[in-house]
């Protein structure tokens, strides 16, 4: 068993979507930590109760229910340290005595919320992510509507020339988009959407920065588009995630279901689900089998994924999420591994973090500090 497979099996325990096997899995790895506790556990400890643990997970044996006190445990094994790839689960290291938490976190950030601004043609905004509403506007000949506090919904009605939309959403923000063909689009924190308010003959194209999730309905006629930073993905109908932020190392197209072509610069690939395209900063465009599509549209489904990230990729989602600017005093090498809500307040999911014993925080105001 990897570590990522350790991990979302703790997870779906504690979200109550485990199976009976792997609930008897869990129950038996925490017998284990009731009687040795797991600061002391030896390396060669760990490899035996890995073997335990798959053993005990193929023959669904029956043990006891899990308790109060390791389940907080398993909790916090959910985020984990990976160094070298050596074992799927480090025990933290002991850390130098920290600052108490209130020296430490002199204030808190609430997580992010539904809330979006959309940009009319004519350049007027509706803020938007308050109740529901009947129809907000009207626009080239399509009727907008919210029917949930998180969502918009174009329906396109009368016969007249399309015009151009944006829906935008801040630092701290999400929101879904239903576009006047039936699309959905989930759009990220500090992310916006460009696209008309009703689709003419021949294709549909949208313009995307920052990060969204689409499901496009199909259309044999029309191909779907989407642009983000001079890259386009071409789609007939199909589930796809495109992370096309300006401070990430490369834009990222991950395909779940159908197919898409990815173009730049006369490069052409197709994907099949389960890849991912990477344009890189060279304008290089790769692929990559086997990708975790899970952890790559985790944050549509609320929650923090992080696979093997450096510090630099868990604080710009905390960034874009909590809305904070983060300062960086020192060099910290270690990969974090992690599954955690997105409702949680800053504080609690830097805590786990620190668990690891190789990072700590200082929030001041909107400002977190990080630190080895």
């Amino acid at each position: 068993m990897d570590k990522n497979t350790f991990i979302l099996l703790v997870d779906r325990y504690l979200n109550g979507t485990a199976t009976k096997a792997e609930k008897e899995l869990v129950d038996a790895y925490c017998d284990r930590l009731e009687g040795v506790p797991p600061a002391a556990m030896s390396p060669e400890e760990e490899a035996a109760l890995e073997k335990l643990m798959y053993g005990r997970i193929m023959t669904g044996i029956r043990r006891k229910p899990l308790r109060r006190a390791i389940l907080w445990y398993a909790a916090a094994a959910m985020v984990v340290l990976v160094a070298g790839g050596a074992f799927f689960l480090m025990r933290p290291s002991t850390p130098a005595a920290p600052l108490a938490r209130a020296e430490r976190f002199r204030n808190d950030l609430d997580p992010g919320s539904d809330k979006a601004i959309l940009t009319l043609a004519d350049g007027s905004t509706i803020a938007l992510g308050g109740e529901d509403a009947d129809t907000i506007a009207r626009q080239g000949g399509a009727s907008i509507y919210q029917p949930t506090a998180g969502a918009l919904e174009y329906q396109a009605a009368e016969p007249e020339a399309p015009v151009f939309n944006t829906l935008t959403t801040p630092t701290g923000a999400q929101f879904r988009l239903v576009l006047s063909d039936g699309s959905k689009v989930w759009l990220n924190a500090s992310s916006s959407i460009r696209f008309p308010t009703a689709f003419p003959n021949g294709e549909r194209l949208v313009e995307l920065k920052g990060e969204a999730y689409l499901e496009v309905s199909k259309d044999a006629i029309r191909p779907f588009r989407v642009v983000a930073k001079g890259m386009t993905v071409e789609v007939l109908g199909t589930h796809f995630n495109i992370n096309a932020y300006d401070d990430e190392p490369a834009i990222r197209t991950s395909l779940l279901e159908g197919a898409v072509r990815v173009v730049k610069n006369g490069q052409t690939r197709t994907l099949s689900p389960g890849q991912q395209a990477s344009l890189l900063p060279n304008g290089q465009l790769r692929v990559e089998d086997g990708v975790d599509m899970s952890a790559v549209t985790a944050w549509k489904e609320g929650r923090f994924v992080f696979n093997d990230a450096s510090i630099a990729e868990v604080m710009r989602q905390v960034q874009r999420w909590y809305g904070a600017e983060i300062i960086y005093e020192g060099n910290i090498t270690h990969h974090f591994v992690g599954s955690l809500p997105r409702n949680l307040p800053v504080s609690r999911l830097l805590e786990m973090l620190e668990m690891t014993g190789r990072v700590r925080f200082l929030i001041e105001g909107n400002r977190i500090t990080v630190k080895p």
